[in-house]
């Protein structure tokens, strides 16, 4: 019976690994993940890392690791990231680069179009599996792809509001080796269309709605829609809702200087969850400059012919 479940997973992971890569919570503090064109405008330098495990308590389900780091100066950006995703004998990894540029539509408004090039490496190790048909070749040894795919993105974001558009992966890759006749082409175009509007935009409280909409060849349409709170500057709150019969809660702290730490935990609320699967979600980042209210008071002093000034200045 164990053997039967083991196989199973492997056959619907092979399918959701192909289609859909990673899945992943928190969008809104991600979007360099899946959009090349996204700019974090709080500094020059900065990066984030995001761990998600899925279904916990199940064997063999996702668990996913991405981390990036980013280089902006002026209109130019660089973004370094790297992403490890495992579900039941397949792994993937990856590292890719992607470069933006931004123009100023007027005072607030910014407009951003991005390039992304990946590497990528699929593993599949079936002497890990516990099956009927020992005498299979299709179904024994380890098998490794290796591929390039390229990405492009449009990102436009004002003082109150952003919409974003990112295809990381255009190409269907022909992945090297074919081998194996379950290990076959695993790489699809992925779209996202993104975007969010600030309703309260106040000292003590930011209300920001957002959703995401994704689009894989061969899968069915994915929506979430979440609002989200930052409360004092300090804490960050979220509540969403994703049209496969999910929700999502997400708690987190703002640091010193706008570092962040942002918990999610997704409550499946269809078939998966009867069995006991939990979903974590934990990322480490820099940058709030979406979010943060545009009111947020700057106080310094500027000595100018004797005279003491106390300038505002306001978040973009």
């Amino acid at each position: 019976m164990r053997g039967i479940i083991i196989v199973l997973l492997c056959c619907v992971g092979l399918i959701g690994f192909g289609q859909n890569r990673v899945n992943y919570s928190q969008y809104m503090h991600n979007h360099q993940i899946f959009n090349p064109a996204y700019v974090e405008e709080s500094n020059t330098v900065g990066g984030s890392i995001l761990y998600r495990n899925q279904w916990m308590g199940i064997e063999g389900t996702p668990s996913s690791f991405i981390g990036d780091a980013y280089y902006g100066f002026r209109n130019h950006n660089l973004n370094l990231q790297f992403l490890y995703d495992k579900i039941t004998v397949f792994k993937h990894l990856e590292a890719g680069l992607s470069y933006s540029y931004s123009v100023k539509l007027d005072r607030n408004t910014r407009m951003s179009f991005g390039l992304k090039a990946t590497y990528n490496q699929q593993t599949a190790n079936y002497n890990t599996l516990s099956y009927f048909d020992g005498g299979d070749p299709s179904l024994s040894g380890t098998i490794k792809k290796i591929g390039v795919n390229f990405g492009a993105g449009l990102f436009v974001r004002s003082k109150h509001w952003h919409v974003g558009l990112g295809a990381p992966y255009i190409f269907n890759n022909n992945n090297v080796d074919f081998t194996s006749t379950m290990f076959g082409d695993l790489s699809y175009q992925h779209f996202f269309l993104t975007g969010g509007y600030r309703i309260i935009d106040e000292p003590g409280v930011q209300f920001y709605p957002t959703a995401m909409m994704k689009w894989t060849k061969g899968s069915p349409l994915a929506i979430s829609a979440d609002l989200n709170f930052v409360l004092r500057q300090k804490f960050w709150l979220s509540a969403g809702y994703r049209i496969d019969n999910t929700v999502v809660l997400s708690a987190g702290l703002i640091l010193w200087k706008n570092f962040k730490v942002i918990y999610s935990y997704d409550l499946g609320l269809g078939k998966v969850n009867r069995f006991g699967g939990m979903t974590h979600e934990l990322s480490l980042g820099y940058g709030m400059s979406m979010y943060k209210s545009s009111f947020q008071k700057r106080k310094y002093v500027n000595k100018k012919g004797g005279r003491m000034k106390t300038r505002r200045r306001r978040w973009r």
